[in-house]
């Protein structure tokens, strides 16, 4: 049986720890970033530069 493991990553913006971040570009420097749900909900609405680029999540199958 597979052992997972778990990370931890903290939220760019916010700098707390997280189970699930986000990797999202969201200004004119094209720099990829993870946020969390709370933070994501506060940058990607009305935001021409929001570009979704995956989930991050603490827990792997491997």
């Amino acid at each position: 049986m597979p052992i997972k493991r778990i990370r931890t990553k903290s939220c760019t913006r916010c700098q707390k720890s997280h189970d699930v971040l986000y990797r999202v570009r969201i200004d004119e420097t094209q720099e990829w970033i993870f946020v969390c749900t709370v933070c994501l909900e506060q940058v990607k609405p009305n935001n021409p530069r929001y570009q979704y680029g995956g989930t991050w999540k603490s827990k792997k199958r491997h």
